[in-house]
């Protein structure tokens, strides 16, 4: 298939460019600089259109002649109704009949009512911005699009977030923090089984409309960073904080501020249910955690000692 990925320079979008040319699809990324693609991405099978993902006619060039689009463009929380534009731009230029699949997370839920959680878990996040991500999910699977729930992921090419931190700090030998509870099960996706899942839709009339969770298996945070910081060769150091005291924090930076709401994801375990995706696509991680956290702390590594040779 022909397959454009959008925000294909962010972390989830080039690993699905990745996935997409070792599964044989022809893959197009759309990015606002191709030179900045192409520090990153150095694969000569895939086709570059540069362009602003809020430029209509933009858009409607870079998705010519695509079978689908795997739409990975994700605006920070301080400019988040922006995803709102770039989405109906998006549709517009797929008009009927082509795919489109986005990639979910857990904000659009509250406190879970169930050990795991699947498809049909209500969508009551008491935060602003998981009831706007509910909101863009509908319109994406009303025009039968499919979303893929996925929790958060680490690995090779992930350079920001909670878990790139934890890997971070443990490698420079530095107390990694964890708001909450350290033995509250929780679940983390290795970015290729992440990638695997975003693409396991292309194709298949049964996941259009669909909106799919993709679990993993359950780990503590203290389990994780034990992991993490056997790996990197350094003791452990690990401090739990307290949820009020994170909240804090968060006003001191406009993005975190906007999402002190979803504090609550830190007080409780939401789970995801893998078993609809595993059934209707087949989709199931295939990287443990013992192998993820070896291949990331290898790859930061590398990383490193690149950067200081350049």
């Amino acid at each position: 298939m022909n397959v454009t990925v959008t925000g294909a320079a962010g972390t989830i979008g080039l690993a699905c460019v990745h996935m997409l040319v070792r599964a044989g699809h022809r893959a197009r990324a759309f990015v606002r600089r191709t030179e900045e693609f192409r520090r990153v991405c150095r694969e000569d099978r895939v086709e570059v259109v540069e362009g602003d993902i809020l430029d209509r006619a933009a858009v409607a060039t870079a998705l010519e002649a695509t079978d689908a689009v795997i739409h990975c463009v994700d605006f920070p929380p301080s400019r988040f109704s922006l995803n709102f534009d770039a989405l109906q731009h998006v549709l517009g230029a797929l008009g009927t009949g082509r795919q489109l699949i986005y990639p979910g997370n857990v904000w659009v839920y509250g406190p879970p009512e169930s050990e795991r959680v699947g498809p049909d878990h209500p969508k009551a996040s008491p935060a602003r911005l998981g009831q706007v991500k509910a909101d863009l999910e509908k319109a994406i699977t009303a025009e039968w699009g499919t979303v893929v729930h996925l929790p958060d992921v680490y690995g090779p090419g992930v350079v920001k977030g909670r878990l790139h931190a934890m890997f971070d700090r443990a490698l420079a030998g530095k107390t990694v923090f964890i708001p909450g509870d350290l033995d509250r099960p929780q679940e983390s996706l290795y970015i290729e089984d992440a990638a695997r899942a975003l693409i396991a839709p292309l194709g298949r009339p049964k996941a259009r409309g669909a909106d799919y969770t993709a679990g993993s298996a359950p780990i503590t945070p203290r389990d994780l960073a034990a992991l993490v910081f056997k790996n990197a060769g350094r003791p452990q150091r690990l401090r739990s904080i307290p949820i009020g005291l994170w909240r804090s924090i968060a006003l001191l930076q406009p993005d975190r501020r906007a999402m002190r709401d979803l504090s609550y994801l830190y007080e409780c375990s939401t789970l995801l249910d893998g078993s609809l995706i595993r059934r209707d696509l087949g989709w199931m991680p295939e990287v443990n955690y013992a192998d993820g956290v070896r291949r990331t702390v290898r790859w930061l590594r590398t990383l490193a000692h690149t950067s200081r040779y350049n």
